[in-house]
């Protein structure tokens, strides 16, 4: 019963998260000069920071739940390309993290589209 309380709970956030997220795919963006990547949030940085760094970036400025798919997508593979076959096996982990902790509507620094400022009403 635990577990599908459990899974039921991730896939209320999924489901939330896309609905929370809007905007249009694909536009380029230029990252501000003070645009800071924090790496690999919540997690070694390891060797595959760079991978990190990138994601960071497609999470600056958010958009649709389709285009914060394909960053996290492009994580587990750039993680999971990186040499060494403790990759394979941290890149999943990654990735669940990034689906589950990174959600819009969370108030954390990491979360999809940290970058846009929040209007003042």
């Amino acid at each position: 019963m635990k577990k599908f309380i459990f899974i039921l709970f991730l896939l209320t956030l999924f489901s939330l998260s896309a609905l929370a997220q809007s905007g249009s795919d694909s536009v380029t963006k230029t990252l501000p000069a003070d645009f800071k990547s924090d790496g690999c949030s919540l997690f070694p940085d390891g060797d595959f920071q760079n991978c990190c760094v990138e994601h960071d970036k497609s999470y600056y400025f958010g958009g649709s739940w389709r285009e914060r798919r394909r960053a996290d997508n492009k994580l587990f593979k750039c993680v999971a390309d990186t040499k060494g076959l403790q990759h394979k096996l941290i890149a999943p982990v990654m990735w669940l993290g990034v689906r589950v902790g990174g959600v819009s509507f969370l108030p954390t620094p990491f979360r999809w589209g940290f970058g846009r400022k929040k209007s003042s009403q």
